[in-house]
């Protein structure tokens, strides 16, 4: 693995506790988002109000702040953007989940390598090589509520060393017209027509020749949302654009004398646009809506930036990394008006960020190493920070590792939190960044070949945590008002077993909560349990898995509490039936369960029912 230490180590040497998934558990499992490839993961859990899917980890997912306390990046590149931080997991996510070769999930502050947003976990997303291609690859598929996906993808390792893999994937669906929305149920008798209907072109591409390396990235999501916000409930005006690009150019090179050289510079977009039809009377009001005015937003991020990263082993036992990082927002452009009528906000902040990092991976014995280091950064709004990471990992066996990791993170301010006005809603310019300090113990034990146990204690401080709520005007507004700790237990079982059958069985319990007020926070189940079972069938000519995720109930931002559930999904892959053929059937949420997740203080509603049962049947053809 590479993004523990920002540099190739085994699992069991990484600083941290690091989970792997790769592009054969993707495949089996059915997996058609990066949400539902970290649903799969012990201790984490995902939740969707509709417009956008959302990532906790250990009973941490705070509704309506997009996720940006866990850094995802692509082959190393940050892909949380600067307005909002988001984690985009969902379909707005860059990236095809068919060009991915594994999954890095590192649990635990990062920012000693990779600054804003790493606080509790870094998403390393490794794409697959030109070669795993070996030409030319056509997939589609066929899902509930009308949905269609078209892939196309060539890759190639040439003679001559040039390295290609290009990309593009479309996704059209109709949308779910079967949610009740019992808090509208006068409105069309709760259900909104359309609704999460999208379309979704992206594209990637990767070109490579010896040292020298090129990425490049789009996506393009625009959805429906006529059940989102304050919005006229049932207007099919209402909708979100969400546009990720990115292009980066890369050098690595090893020097005679053992120095390793990593030089990279990057551009990055991001462009946000909501159209929120809003009523003049409020819902349950005899006039409602009256006349409708159509809001809207309009956020752009353009950026630029710079690393250098060098690594040298000094005396045989110490692995030295040492970096330097520039990120420049040459434009955080926010817009908040009503078409056809007055702007509300109109802001264009610029903003340097300079980040210097160390790390010193000492193997003090051959079964005895620590790890320890620090970053630097300086952000022009809200000036600087430092934040350590340390872990002492021993190896008493082959087959035993114990680890004891300190880590402290940060995650700034975004702009939206920042600066953004709009009608019922309040800036709030001097936020401070909110830091974490993390202890853990991490034991991993290979009883025989065949299984596998990992457990894990923690203990997390979260301070100065940036919360959306109300102020004493009755505006929506952030604010540095909350600290908060988790502390639980963490017990992994992966096991290989005969014939070929693989199950994985993972319980989290989490105790979250506010330090002033003793509660639990929201959307915080106190227990997450994963089962997963891997069966091949005939002969091993196809495989069947069945996945069943649940979790304890959780509170809403109302305080009132949506109930546990258990949902299983099941996936048939077949393996090729003719050249380079493979098919797959899924059922998710196979026993059609009805359940809710919490959402965002500026929705009418705490909590939406989620989907219900869906299919989907895939083909790829490999020429």
């Amino acid at each position: 693995m590479y993004g523990a230490s920002k540099h190739e180590q085994s699992v069991m040497e990484a600083p941290s506790d690091v989970s792997i998934v790769t592009s054969e558990d993707i495949k089996d499992s059915g997996y058609r988002t990066l949400a539902e490839i970290l649903d799969g993961v012990s201790g984490f859990y995902t939740t969707s109000d509709g417009v956008y899917d959302y990532v906790g980890t250990r009973g941490f997912n705070r509704p309506g702040d997009y996720g940006g306390r866990l850094l995802i990046t692509i082959d190393g590149h940050r892909m949380n953007d600067d307005i909002f931080g988001t984690a985009a997991i969902g379909t707005d996510f860059l990236l095809d989940v068919d060009l991915i070769d594994r999954v890095e999930v590192i649990r635990g502050p990062g920012s000693s390598l990779y600054g804003n947003n790493a606080v509790f976990a870094v998403i390393n997303i490794i794409t697959r090589s030109g070669q795993s291609y070996g030409g030319t690859e056509v997939s589609g598929s066929y899902s509930s509520y009308n949905t269609y996906t078209g892939r196309l993808s060539y890759g190639e390792r040439f003679k001559n060393g040039l390295r290609i893999a290009l990309s593009g994937t479309y996704l059209n669906t109709a949308g779910n017209d079967g949610l009740y929305f019992p808090s509208y149920a006068a409105t069309n008798n709760g259900y909104a027509s359309r609704n999460g209907a999208a379309r979704d072109p992206s594209a990637f591409a990767s070109i490579g020749l010896g040292e020298i390396s090129f990425e490049a990235g789009y996506v393009d999501r625009r959805e429906t949302t006529p059940a989102a916000y304050t919005s006229v409930f049932d207007d099919p005006r209402g909708a979100v654009r969400d546009q990720r690009g990115f292009a980066e150019l890369k050098l690595e090179h090893r020097f005679d004398n053992e120095w390793e050289l990593t030089a990279r510079m990057y551009y990055d977009h991001y462009r946000y646009q909501g159209f929120y039809p809003n009523p003049q009377y409020p819902y349950g009001n005899p006039l409602y809506p009256g006349p409708i005015t159509v809001n809207s937003d309009d956020d752009d991020q353009e950026s630029v930036g710079g690393e250098v990263k060098i690594d040298r082993t000094f005396f045989e036992q110490h692995l030295l990394t040492v970096g330097a990082e520039y990120h420049n927002d040459l434009n955080l452009a926010q817009r908040n008006f009503d078409i056809g009528g007055p702007t509300y906000l109109d802001s264009h902040a610029t903003q340097d960020t300079v980040g210097i990092y160390l790390q010193d991976e000492y193997s003090i014995f051959h079964n005895l190493i620590l790890n320890a280091g620090a970053r630097y950064d300086y952000f022009a709004s809200f000036g600087d920070t430092v934040n350590p990471r340390s872990a002492l990992v021993y190896s008493p066996s082959p087959d035993t590792t114990l680890k004891a990791i300190y880590g402290q993170a940060f995650r700034g301010p975004n702009a939206f939190e920042t600066y953004y006005e709009a009608p019922g809603y309040a800036s709030t310019p001097k936020l401070k960044p909110e830091i974490i300090h993390s202890f853990e113990l991490d034991y991993d034990q290979v009883i025989n070949p065949r299984l596998r146990i990992n457990t894990s204690v923690f203990y997390y401080k979260v301070d100065d945590l940036i919360s959306f709520g109300l102020d004493p005007n009755g505006e929506s507004t952030f604010g540095n008002i909350a600290a908060a700790t988790s502390q639980g237990a963490e017990i992994e079982l992966d096991s290989n077993l005969p014939k070929g059958l693989r199950a994985r069985l993972s319980y989290t319990y989490a105790d979250t909560r506010d330090l002033a007020s003793g509660q639990r926070l929201t959307d915080s189940p106190e227990n997450v349990a994963k089962f997963s079972l891997t069966v091949p069938l005939w002969q091993k000519e196809g495989s069947a898995t069945l996945e069943i995720l649940g979790m304890s109930s959780r509170t809403t931002v109302l305080g009132t509490t949506v109930r546990g559930y258990e949902i299983a999904n099941f996936t048939f892959l077949s393996h090729p039936i003719a050249k380079g053929l493979q098919i797959s059937a899924s059922v998710y949420n196979l026993l059609d369960r009805q359940y809710s997740d919490p959402v965002g203080s500026d929705f009418l509603y705490d909590a939406i029912r989620e989907n219900g049962r869906q299919i989907r049947i895939k083909v790829t053809q490999k020429f």
